[in-house]
């Protein structure tokens, strides 16, 4: 329906003065909006579990920060500060590349124009979430990505990983929901830490058991 809506616009925005066209332009430009608005839906409500296994956390980081800088991210500094002796992470590689990603692209929107991003990996040997059955994990392996943008609005900062919530004009409030489902399927934690000039994403995630580590990394 929605293709045939745009269709029908396009056909008779031939027809038109270019002072009229605005319209036809409007009713061509909200269906594709819809589009990918339906599509953002369809895709947190068919994420598959995550298939875990023993994963180098810098290998994902490493590919997102190449797809930003190809693609997004060109007019952004991306500085990596990683810690090399970080032991493997227990997680889905692709799916942990697809919160990267997300991550650095609302980093990249958010800068007016150029802005240096950081992403930094560090070990945290004390981290633990505690859930509300009294159970815990620990969760030592911390990654955060770090952006000078201007900042979260004030009004949405609690509600940022809530779906349909959005600090950007026309947004759908899709991107940072899905990245919360996906962390929190990994059984990890996210959080935000935003003020003018500094917004702080901080993934924390599991290590992977022994028994999954390659040979010569165990």
């Amino acid at each position: 329906p929605l293709a045939g809506i745009a269709g029908a616009a396009q056909l008779l925005s031939m027809g038109l003065r270019a002072e009229d066209r605005e319209l036809t332009d409007l009713i061509v430009g909200e269906p594709q909006r819809i589009v990918k608005l339906l599509n953002q839906v369809e895709q947190f409500g068919n994420l598959q579990p995550p298939s875990k296994q023993a994963i180098n956390i810098h290998d994902v980081l490493d590919r997102a920060r190449r797809s930003a800088l190809l693609g997004f991210g060109a007019h952004m500094t991306i500085i990596e500060d990683y810690d090399p002796s970080l032991p493997y992470a227990l997680g889905d590689g692709d799916q942990l590349l697809q919160v990267v990603l997300n991550l650095l692209k609302n980093a990249s929107e958010a800068a007016d124009k150029k802005g240096t991003i950081r992403i930094k990996s560090y070990f945290e040997h004390s981290f633990k979430l505690r859930r509300s059955d009294g159970t815990g994990q620990s969760l030592p392996l911390q990654v955060e990505i770090t952006d000078d943008g201007p900042g979260l609005p004030q009004d949405i900062k609690g509600d940022i990983f809530d779906p349909f919530v959005s600090g950007k004009e026309n947004g759908t409030g899709l991107g940072l929901a899905l990245v919360s489902k996906i962390i929190s399927d990994h059984g990890g934690w996210i959080s935000v830490d935003s003020v003018p000039g500094r917004t702080v994403f901080r993934i924390s995630l599991p290590r992977a058991p022994k028994d999954l580590v390659p040979l010569e990394e165990s």
